[in-house]
């Protein structure tokens, strides 16, 4: 269905969930392990066997390759690497831009890494795994909760996100494993949406590649999952736009095409990201804090600063509609406002909504849709108005990113 903020200008496109989205694609490699042979245990929402959500089989056939011959299977996941950053600053990447294309794909909902990482970790929506943002309310204590840096350790991971991961779903079935850097062993988004298989812990991007490929060698079949976060970490603190950060793609642009080279033909080496990015002015880094006129219902606020989470004292029609009015009053021009409930109605948190996951997410959402980021500083820090490249939002350029086919052997 179309669907349009308060002030009636019409939202990017439908995310796509079970069709075109980041959160099928782990998933749909996993079908394709052994040649496809395998069975993984069941699953309460997705039901009993191989689930191909993607049509991933299809996807590689049109690309010229037989989806039969693989024994095993890795997804690189690179934090922060959006589909139009790959087509903009291609030169530094050439052997990435020429890779066989098998997407794009869209992001979860909100285009940030705790939500689109589970989302590719259990291949459910936000709306059901319920890690719907960085930060969210926890409706235990009423409280804001960060979900990617700052997990609360009174909260058990396994029962905030209660549903069985891929990598669970196949663990007693080939070698499941994840590739990545030691501190996120066992951390709170780890094992909300990325436990199961084995963890195998190296700090450098070669390092990783290198443990990646000896695992990928060997005969037994295997579902990899690499995480490549450098590109990300350069863009929030340099920029899209900066020569560290073409310098970290450059960096990635090799590694896999050696890693490629290296690894024989039964292996299908599939590139993707979690989110794309765009370069925030310093002056377009607002603080709404003290803004008293929009702040008077709000009870919390959380989100991203791309795509805030507004959470109401009073709920009621008119109460909902006062502070919609405010916040598209003052922000209506540059942002997206509108009422959570559009969203539901409209699959942007997918289809399969639980309460546990409406009650942790905003009644009001304000996204933006220029390049501005909206703090409420009485509990960010200080250097995070320091942030250049950020997302979260709707537009393209945070939601598409690129599915890619690097041949092997």
């Amino acid at each position: 269905m179309d669907l349009k903020d308060f002030l009636g200008k019409p939202l990017p496109t439908h995310p796509g969930y079970h069709a075109h989205n980041v959160s099928d694609l782990f998933e749909s490699a996993g079908t394709l392990v052994a040649q496809g042979s395998l069975t993984p245990d069941d699953h309460p929402q997705l039901g009993a066997g191989r689930h191909d959500l993607l049509g991933l089989a299809d996807l590689v056939r049109s690309a010229g390759y037989d989806p039969n011959k693989y024994r095993s299977v890795c997804v690189v996941m690179v934090d922060g690497l959006g589909e139009q950053l790959l087509r903009t600053f291609g030169s530094y990447a050439p052997y990435l831009k020429s890779a066989p294309s098998l997407g794009p794909l869209h992001s979860a909902v909100p285009s940030t890494t705790a939500a689109s990482l589970t989302s590719f970790g259990t291949a459910l929506a936000p709306g059901t795994h319920g890690v719907a943002g960085y930060e969210v309310r926890n409706p235990a204590n009423g409280q804001v909760m960060n979900q990617l840096s700052g997990w609360d350790k009174t909260v058990d991971p396994h029962r905030w996100q209660p549903y069985p991961t891929v990598f669970e779903r196949y663990e007693n079935h080939c070698d499941v494993a994840t590739v990545s850097l030691s501190k996120y062993q066992g951390s709170g988004l780890s094992e909300a949406g990325l436990r199961g298989g084995r963890f195998i812990h190296a700090q450098s991007p070669t390092a990783r590649v290198t443990m990646a490929t000896s695992l990928l060698s060997a005969r037994k079949p295997a579902l990899v999952y690499l995480y490549w976060g450098e590109i990300d970490q350069a863009g929030h603190r340099y920029g899209v736009d900066s020569p560290e950060w073409s310098d970290q793609l450059e960096e990635l642009n090799l590694a896999m095409r050696r890693m490629a080279e290296r690894l024989p033909s039964h292996v299908l080496l599939l590139l993707t990201a979690d989110h794309g990015m765009v370069d925030i002015k310093p002056e377009n880094r607002i603080d709404y804090s003290t803004d008293t006129e929009l702040l008077e219902n709000i009870e919390l606020t959380a989100g991203e600063p791309r795509m805030v989470q507004l959470y109401l004292k009073d709920k009621s029609a008119a109460a909902k509609k006062n502070t919609l009015e405010s916040w598209a009053q003052r922000w209506g021009e540059q942002a997206w406002i509108f009422d959570t409930e559009q969203l539901y109605a409209a699959g942007y948190f997918g289809q399969n909504l639980t309460e546990e996951a409406k009650a942790r997410i905003g009644d009001v959402i304000v996204a933006a849709r220029d390049d501005i980021a909206l703090y409420d500083m009485r509990h960010f820090k200080p250097h995070s108005l320091k942030m250049v490249g950020q997302h979260g939002s709707l537009t393209e350029a945070e939601t598409s990113v690129p599915l890619l086919l690097l041949p092997t052997g």
